[in-house]
C-alpha cells in the first residue's frame, strides 16, 4: 500500500477507521449524503490491513489541507501561501495548495467569512429570503447568527428552513442567485472558496443567534416543516454538551436519567463528560454506575446513541422550562 496511489475515497476510509467507530459514526452521519456514506463504507469494509506509516501520512495530509483550507477562508490565497511557507517551506506548500485548489469547489459568496456582518445585512436586508438564506449559509456561524437575529422576526424562520434546505439547491440556481448579487458583493469582498449548506449550516447559525430569535426561527420551523424542525433541535443538543452545565444543573438532569440509560450512554461518552457525571453523583452511586458500566459487556453503537438521546431530551425538557440552562451563544442584534 503506498499513499501516492491510494483514492480519496481510500485515504477518507483510512482515517475513519483511526477515528474510531464513534467518532467516525458522527463524522458520517453529520457530514456526509447517503451516497457518499455508502461508498465510504464500502471502502471501510475492503481495507484489511493499512500499515501505520500510511495511516499516519494520511493524518499529516489532512492535517495540512484542513489548515490550508482555513488559510484561504480566512486571509485569502497571498495569505495561505505565506503562512504554509513559513512552516513548511516554498515546495511543499505549493505542493498543498495546488492539491487543495484541485479538490475544493468553488462555492459564490464565501469571501463574505471577511465582511462585518453590519456592511452584509446592508446588502442583503432587502432581499427575498431564498437569496438571504443562500448567503447566511456561506458566512461563518458567528456572522450569519447576528444577521439571522437582525432580520424582521416575521422572516426569521422562512430564512432558517430555506437555509437547512440549501443543500438541495442545483448548482445552476446558486450561480443565478449570484449574477444577480454580483455587483453588490463585489463591493465588499472578493470571491473565495468554501463547502457550505445543510441542516448543520443552520444548527450552528442558531447555536449563536441568542435565545429570542432561536425561539421564533425553531416554532416557525414546527409549523411549516415538523421533521426539519425536530432534526434541528436534535443536532442542537447533544449528550456532550452535559459539560457546558454546571454542577447544580448537572445533579439537576441526574435526577430525571434511568441509571440504565446513563451507563449505556457513558459508554460511548469521553473522559472528561463521564468524570463531571461521577462527580455530582453520590460516592455509593457512582460506584454502582462504574460496576454497571463495567459488568455490561459489548454494545451496540445504535444502543449507545439510543440512550444518549434520551438524556438529550430530558435535557431539552429541563431547558425549555427554565430549570436548567444551557448557553449558546449571545443576543447581539444589529441595529
Amino acid at each position: 500500500m503506498q499513499l501516492s496511489k491510494l483514492t480519496g475515497s481510500q485515504k477518507a476510509a483510512i482515517l475513519l477507521i483511526a477515528l474510531g467507530s464513534d467518532l467516525s459514526a458522527k463524522v458520517l452521519k453529520q457530514r456526509f449524503a447517503d451516497a457518499e456514506i455508502e461508498q465510504l463504507t464500502q471502502e471501510i469494509s475492503n481495507m484489511i490491513k493499512v500499515p501505520p506509516e500510511i495511516k499516519y501520512a494520511v493524518f499529516d495530509e489532512f492535517f495540512e489541507l484542513h489548515r490550508a483550507r482555513e488559510f484561504l477562508i480566512h486571509g485569502g490565497m497571498g495569505y495561505a501561501k505565506e503562512l504554509l511557507e513559513k512552516t513548511l517551506g516554498q515546495q511543499k506548500a505549493s505542493e498543498i495548495l495546488s492539491k487543495l485548489t484541485k479538490e475544493m469547489k468553488s462555492v459564490p459568496f464565501s469571501a463574505l467569512r471577511k465582511a462585518d456582518p453590519k456592511s452584509i445585512l446592508n446588502i442583503i436586508r432587502e432581499e427575498h429570503p431564498q437569496t438571504v438564506a443562500l448567503v447566511l449559509a456561506h458566512l461563518t456561524p458567528e456572522q450569519a447568527g447576528i444577521i439571522l437575529a437582525s432580520m424582521p422576526p416575521d422572516m426569521q424562520s422562512d430564512i432558517a428552513r430555506r437555509v437547512a434546505i440549501i443543500d438541495r439547491l442545483t448548482p445552476d440556481v446558486i450561480k443565478d442567485v449570484e449574477a444577480v448579487l454580483e455587483s453588490k458583493i463585489s463591493s465588499v469582498v472578493q470571491q473565495d472558496h468554501s463547502v457550505v449548506g445543510g441542516v448543520q449550516a443552520l444548527v450552528d447559525i442558531l447555536n449563536r443567534v441568542g435565545r429570542s430569535a432561536e425561539k421564533v426561527v425553531l416554532e416557525g420551523l414546527e409549523r411549516e416543516d415538523p421533521a426539519l424542525a425536530e432534526e434541528v433541535k436534535r443536532r442542537m443538543l447533544v449528550f456532550e454538551d452535559m459539560i457546558m452545565l454546571p454542577d447544580n444543573f448537572i445533579q439537576r438532569v441526574l435526577r430525571e436519567v434511568n441509571s440504565k440509560d446513563l451507563a449505556m450512554a457513558m459508554r460511548g461518552a469521553g473522559e472528561e463528560v463521564n468524570a463531571r457525571i461521577y462527580k455530582n453523583l453520590s460516592k455509593r452511586a457512582a460506584e454502582m454506575l462504574k460496576e454497571e458500566i463495567e459488568f455490561m459487556g459489548p454494545v451496540r453503537l445504535r444502543e449507545v446513541e439510543q440512550a444518549q438521546q434520551k438524556i438529550v431530551n430530558i435535557l431539552r425538557k429541563l431547558d425549555e422550562s427554565g430549570e436548567i440552562i444551557i448557553s449558546r451563544g449571545g443576543e447581539d442584534v444589529l441595529v
